[in-house]
C-alpha cells in the first residue's frame, strides 16, 4: 500500500523463502535480507544462553542494517512478533534517526513463546515485560482484529487502529479446471496410500 502511494519502501527481514516476484521486480521496493542466526551447538548446552546470545546478535545486526544499510526513513513500521530484540532496536534507531516508530500487531509474542515453554516460565514473563514496555513506547500502532485492539487498549495501554488484512491481487479463487486437477491429484494420492498400506499388510502376513 505504501508503494502504491508513491513511497520508497525498504524492507529489512530475515532470509527464508523468496518474496513474490511483484515485490522483487518493483523498483520502489528495496529488500535487505539479514542472515539467520544459528546457535544449534550452544542450544544443546543451554537453551536460555542460546536465546540471550541470539537476541544480542540480532540486536547488533538490526542496528547495523537500520542505521547504515538503508536511507533515513520517515517511519519505521515493525511487524510484531517477533518482539525481542526488534522493538528495542527499532525504538533506538528511530530516536537516533529522527523517524516515527509504528508497531503492526499481528499477534502477541509472549503467548507464542508460552506454547513451547509454558506461560509461567521466567523467559515468557521477561518476554511479556519486554514486549509490553517497548510496545507502549511506539508513536502509533495498528492491529488486525477488534479483539486485539480491545486487549491492547484495556491491558496494555496502547491505542491501536484496526487495519484488516487483505489478500494481494495475485491471490484469487481457483478456477473449475484447477479444482478438478487438485481433486484428481488427491484421488491418486489416496489410492497410492491405500496401495502402500496393502503392500505393508502383505509383507507382514
Amino acid at each position: 500500500a505504501n508503494q502504491q502511494a508513491g513511497m520508497e519502501v525498504d524492507i529489512v527481514a530475515n532470509g527464508g523463502s523468496d518474496p513474490h516476484l511483484s515485490l522483487r521486480e518493483n523498483p520502489s521496493i528495496h529488500i535487505h535480507e539479514m542472515k539467520s542466526v544459528q546457535l544449534s551447538g550452544i542450544s544443546k548446552i543451554s537453551g536460555a544462553l542460546a536465546l540471550l546470545l541470539k537476541a544480542a546478535i540480532q540486536f547488533i545486526m538490526l542496528i547495523w542494517f537500520l542505521c547504515f544499510k538503508i536511507p533515513r526513513p520517515d517511519v519505521f513500521i515493525v511487524q510484531n512478533p517477533p518482539s525481542v530484540p526488534t522493538l528495542a532496536a527499532v525504538k533506538l534507531v528511530s530516536w537516533l534517526r529522527g523517524a516515527k516508530f509504528i508497531v503492526d500487531w499481528h499477534n502477541f509474542g509472549y503467548t507464542l513463546l508460552g506454547l513451547s515453554h509454558g506461560r509461567s516460565h521466567v523467559i515468557v514473563k521477561v518476554y511479556f515485560w519486554f514486549e509490553k514496555h517497548f510496545g507502549r513506547m511506539a508513536d502509533g500502532a495498528f492491529c488486525v482484529t477488534k479483539a486485539m485492539q480491545h486487549e491492547l487498549a484495556q491491558n496494555w495501554g496502547i491505542k491501536a487502529t484496526v487495519l484488516y488484512d487483505h489478500s494481494p491481487e495475485f491471490f484469487r479463487p481457483a478456477s473449475l479446471t484447477e479444482k478438478h486437477e487438485v481433486s484428481i491429484c488427491c484421488l491418486f494420492f489416496l489410492r497410492y496410500l491405500r496401495y502402500c498400506k496393502n503392500s505393508i499388510c502383505s509383507l507382514n502376513t
